[in-house]
């Protein structure tokens, strides 16, 4: 009797080992990106001027990250982060016109390894096909080849999008989707501008950093004053809003909401004169430049805001994690539906660093570019309270401040990010359209 129950539970044992663990739901997923959107213009991040109805009303149904980061405010780089769950300390793309190598596994190849349908439809020359980052989708569309000007890029990719969105998949589906509008030159349509006080000349301020781009454009127009310039680009935050409420109301429409992921988000944010840093992103890693919005809406998923930091790089294992599918290396994002309270992010910048931890953030400015603008070399904000990073704590915080930059430092040292991006050269030309975009957005 005794060898028979033995028997009975090893057959047990053996008959569940036997099957397959349960599949997790293939969601379709969506990622729409707008390329240099700072979380602190939309009205749900505490803007107090009405530039996003539709954000704002969207918000309230996903899981809305207050404080998210990303870990280089800089298009190549943050976004390789994003697809593929990594620093850029260890995915080494550069921060602009870098390539991604194609030794790690995209979102997109996991997916499309999964049995997904992968397509895309991105607006940042940055991501161009030339730099790799088509791998995994199966349709990439580029579309400053496929229009004549910035003008008409944002009204075809919303129709590009609401076209797939009414097309019957055979298959889940995975889109990324790139807006670019909030890039400089701030150029939406006229009727989304809206009035702003003047404030301060530009050409005053002694002390100021200003793209030449951008100063070339203040002499033709011959209009130095911040507020003309901070109003185009609410204006392009409300175009984009806009836009967004057409794709929300699509994602409906078709039922979307009971079978995808949606996340909204961005790669950095833009500097709009804080500390006399005006219209560009990369050197500085305040909160300006550094935060970005990121709602994420999964269904049956209740609706909350999460206040715990996270970054760009964590939609990868999110996504992942939801699909059941194991990661094919050792990330550095995580899961944000289980978020890490003390964990570090770390963010690069092309003129000064920056620790994130829990609600304190603080920021390392090179000596030349703190001389250059006349600020302090050493800040630290308690974000929770002072979101808009106002009051510098550093003089009473100075041992926890420089025991977080100490860590960054010597995390910086082991990768080596800044001396690995310099090396190596393109072993082929960039075509004459990627150009056009790179000159229009200021790279070239």
């Amino acid at each position: 009797m005794k060898y028979r129950i033995i028997f009975i539970i090893i057959a047990f044992v053996l008959h569940g080992c036997g099957r397959a663990a349960p599949a997790a739901k293939k969601y379709n997923v969506i990622i729409i990106a707008v390329d240099t959107l700072r979380a602190d213009h939309l009205g749900c991040y505490g803007y107090p001027y009405q530039t996003s109805p539709r954000l704002d009303a969207w918000a309230k149904k996903t899981l809305f990250f207050e404080y998210a980061w990303c870990p280089i405010p800089k298009t190549s780089a943050s976004f390789a982060s994003m697809m593929t769950g990594l620093h850029p300390c260890i995915h080494k793309t550069k921060p602009n016109r870098g390539t991604l190598d194609e030794k790690f596994k995209t979102l997109a190849e996991m997916l499309q390894s999964n049995g997904y349908h992968t397509a895309a439809v991105v607006d940042n020359a940055n991501l161009s096909s030339f730099f790799q980052f088509q791998q995994g989708f199966a349709a990439y569309t580029e579309v400053w080849k496929e229009v004549e000007d910035k003008t008409q890029s944002t009204p075809f990719i919303t129709e590009n999008v609401i076209s797939f969105l009414n097309a019957r998949q055979e298959k889940p589906f995975f889109l990324w989707v790139n807006y670019i509008e909030t890039h400089t030159p701030y150029i939406p349509p006229p009727r989304f501008i809206p009035e702003r006080q003047p404030g301060r000349n530009i050409l005053e301020l002694e002390n100021r950093i200003v793209p030449r781009r951008v100063t070339q454009d203040m002499q033709k127009i011959d209009n130095f004053n911040e507020g003309y310039y901070i109003a185009r680009y609410d204006g392009a935050v409300s175009y984009i809003d806009a836009e967004m409420g057409k794709i929300i109301d699509a994602f409906f429409r078709k039922g979307l909401d009971q079978n995808t992921i949606l996340v909204f988000t961005a790669d950095h944010g833009e500097d709009l004169g804080e500390r006399n840093f005006f219209f560009d992103h990369g050197s500085l890693t305040f909160s300006a430049g550094a935060r970005i919005p990121l709602m994420i809406y999964i269904p049956g998923q209740k609706a909350g805001t999460v206040k715990t930091p996270v970054s760009i790089m964590d939609i990868y294992p999110t996504i992942l994690t939801k699909m059941g599918i194991q990661p094919p290396y050792e990330l550095q994002g995580v899961n944000m539906l289980t978020p890490e309270k003390d964990r570090l992010l770390y963010i690069l910048g092309m003129g000064s660093q920056a620790v994130v931890k829990n609600d304190c953030h603080f920021i390392n400015v090179n000596p030349k570019i703190s001389k250059r603008l006349k600020i302090e070399p050493r800040h630290f904000y308690e974000f929770f309270l002072d979101p808009w990073e106002n009051k510098n704590l550093y003089s009473s915080r100075i041992v926890e401040a420089s025991g977080l930059f100490a860590k960054y430092d010597a995390y910086l040292k082991k990768y080596d990010y800044f001396k690995a991006t310099q090396q190596g050269k393109y072993q082929k030309k960039l075509s004459e359209k990627d150009k056009k975009s790179l000159e229009t957005l200021g790279y070239l």
